[in-house]
């Protein structure tokens, strides 16, 4: 009978240091803004930032706010703030209809021009960047088939707009 007992403890340590052994891995939305051909226009969030894509939605303008917010887009009765985070980096703004509706209460979405991936990384894979180094848009960067990925940092992107539509 102890003998049992201690197989199975023993079994059970086993079983605990493979799976520390085992890789966390994250999925990641990788997408495109902007209309450049030189691949430089690939960005990442996390897939569970995400709650949906549309396609097609019809986005009604808004005054007094900055000029990268488009509008705001009807989903389901509810109004949803159009961010274009190209005109946010001073980039040319973006003519497509697909958006990234975001996965939190801020009911915002980003205009994307199209969606190339969802990304499977090991989260080594991920460079965060350091404090001196840090973007005000971006938390890190991914290696995707040899070409780096910017990660987009969300929670910064919604403060901004907050920011500065409240002071508007």
């Amino acid at each position: 009978m102890s003998e049992e007992i201690l197989s199975l403890i023993k079994s059970g340590k086993h079983e605990k240091t493979i799976s520390q052994k085992t890789e966390k891995k994250s999925t990641w939305l990788i997408f495109t803004i902007g209309n450049s051909a030189d691949g430089k226009n690939q960005f990442a969030i996390p897939a569970e930032s995400v709650k949906e894509i549309l396609r097609d939605a019809t986005v009604f303008p808004l005054p007094f706010v900055p000029s990268y917010v488009n509008g705001v887009l009807n989903r389901y009765g509810d109004p949803y703030l159009v961010v274009d985070s190209a005109v946010l980096e001073g980039k040319e703004a973006q003519k497509s209809f697909l958006f990234i509706v975001l996965n939190d209460e801020s009911h915002t979405c980003l205009r994307i021009t199209d969606v190339k991936d969802f990304y499977t990384a090991r989260d080594e894979d991920v460079v965060q960047f350091s404090e001196a180094e840090l973007s005000e848009f971006y938390s890190g960067s991914l290696k995707i088939n040899g070409q780096d990925v910017f990660v987009m940092n969300i929670q910064a992107i919604l403060e901004k707009v907050g920011k500065e539509i409240a002071a508007a």
